[in-house]
């Protein structure tokens, strides 16, 4: 009876994780996968024609490979699957680390989930990857799990290294696996320095964390990935994009409870950890900097409070539960299953439920938009991915970018759209040919009084889009 209610558990979670892709960076995610595919990597940006020649180090090649693999034989059905079963593994991973009943945990990461929603919502992206990791190399590490395998045992902390090469060349959060095994690094040390554990056990644990630092340069762009993850790292990403702000009041309020709870709770029971609490400060400061960030801090704190709670036996109550489980996961089995088949199979669905308005109909009824396009910082990767013929000014690769004055893409992007001073010449400067534009924005405003004057000329609109040529030659 527990197996069977433990199964119907996992395929809940697994139901409430089928989910539509709205990530806006899978377009350019897909379409580096698409040329990796065919022997051309995206080592150097093809994409823009604003900032053509500025060289990233952002490293996601395992990750961009697979969903191109995916997406080309099952489509977004597939994908969806795929996330699906990353955050059943997340749910197993927690279930196992929180030692409660499966019930509990089940209840418990539910409520993260839907806590989360805003930044897990949004389907598979490299993000839910990272997400898996530090989970997992937090099991690897907590209770130096035995492996066993053709006979031979080994500790799950020697096989570290290898989940930081898959992790650098799947998503810039890699840095996360080592702040991981640093605090698991530092609390061996102060073990040693007590005298609890014998010098062989620091110093495998210290030739295991250099060999997952060395792991971290086997990548295209070697040691300049940490080139890539200072800029993001200082970059004022939270002035840009929307989920780098501050989380609400709300969450700030559980976060620091939280942080304070938390410890006092472990010391009482003299449970105290310096590798988890490292861990709740480092996930707590890092949810206060951002909204993207609480997944991992709600997730972690929520594992300790379970990890606290006394286990209670309910396995005479199973065949009472059965029921009221199953009824629950027919329920999200069937309203999952119908709205995400829905959002993808209905294109125009896709296109206005999606993380934005996607200019669907504009780039199918005006087919001759060519040359460099100065669109919406949001569509970009949309653009990448159905109109690789074109080039465009900027999409969700560049926030960290900096151009020649030492601008961000974005804030350039932004200063254009609201016709800040300047904003045609910069438009010509980069020889831009067409505009593709939101109606009803500052520079379809101004341009629908004045686009002649201006040097542009309305060719399409829609309800929703305005396409404008460039009346100028080069």
């Amino acid at each position: 009876m527990k197996k069977i209610t433990n199964t119907i558990v996992y395929l809940v979670i697994f139901f409430l994780n089928f989910l539509p892709i709205k990530d806006p960076d899978f377009g350019w995610h897909y379409r580096c996968g698409y040329e990796l595919l065919q022997g051309h990597p995206c080592l150097s940006n093809t994409f823009t024609y604003f900032l053509a020649d500025y060289q990233a180090f952002y490293s996601s090649f395992i990750y961009d490979g697979i969903i191109a693999v995916v997406y080309n034989y099952s489509g977004f059905l597939g994908l969806s699957i795929i996330h699906a079963l990353i955050m059943t593994g997340v749910f197993y991973l927690f279930y196992k680390l929180s030692k409660q009943n499966i019930l509990f945990a089940a209840a418990l990461f539910s409520l993260v989930i839907y806590l989360a929603g805003g930044t897990l919502g949004l389907g598979l992206r490299p993000q839910v990857v990272t997400y898996f990791f530090i989970l997992l190399g937090y099991w690897m590490l907590r209770d130096k799990k035995v492996i066993k395998i053709n006979s031979i045992q080994f500790q799950s902390i020697l096989l570290y290294p290898l989940l930081i090469l898959f992790w650098v060349n799947t998503h810039i959060g890699f840095f996360t696996g080592l702040v991981v095994f640093g605090a698991y690094w530092l609390n061996v040390f102060i073990q040693k320095i007590s005298g609890n554990i014998l010098n062989r056990a620091l110093f495998m644990t210290t030739v295991v964390g250099l060999l997952s630092f060395i792991a971290t340069l086997l990548n295209p762009f070697g040691y300049k990935v940490y080139i890539e993850l200072f800029n993001h790292l200082t970059s004022p990403l939270n002035t840009m994009i929307a989920e780098w702000v501050a989380p609400p009041p709300l969450y700030i309020l559980i976060i620091l409870i939280s942080l304070v709870l938390i410890p006092i709770i472990k010391v009482v029971q003299k449970k105290l950890s310096i590798f988890e609490m490292v861990l709740l400060l480092f996930f707590g400061i890092t949810a206060l900097m951002a909204r993207r960030n609480t997944p991992l801090f709600l997730t972690f704190a929520a594992i300790f409070y379970l990890q606290m709670m006394p286990k209670k036996d309910i396995k005479n109550i199973y065949p009472l539960l059965i029921p009221f489980i199953g009824a629950i996961f027919v329920s999200v089995m069937f309203i999952n299953i119908q709205k995400t088949i829905a959002f993808h199979s209905d294109w125009n669905l896709f296109c206005t439920k999606g993380a934005t308005n996607y200019p669907c109909t504009a780039i199918k009824n005006y087919p001759m938009l060519s040359g460099n396009v100065y669109a919406a910082y949001e569509w970009g990767g949309f653009l990448i991915w159905q109109r690789p013929d074109i080039k465009i000014f900027a999409d969700g690769r560049m926030p960290a970018w900096i151009d020649e004055n030492g601008e961000s893409p974005y804030n350039v992007f932004i200063k254009i759209l609201q016709t800040q001073p300047g904003w045609n010449e910069k438009l010509r400067k980069y020889k831009t040919d067409y505009l593709l534009i939101a109606q009803g924005t500052f520079l379809d405003l101004l341009l629908d009084e004045s686009a002649e004057k201006e040097g542009w000329k309305k060719v399409y609109e829609d309800k929703t889009h305005a396409i404008y040529k460039n009346l100028l030659t080069y």
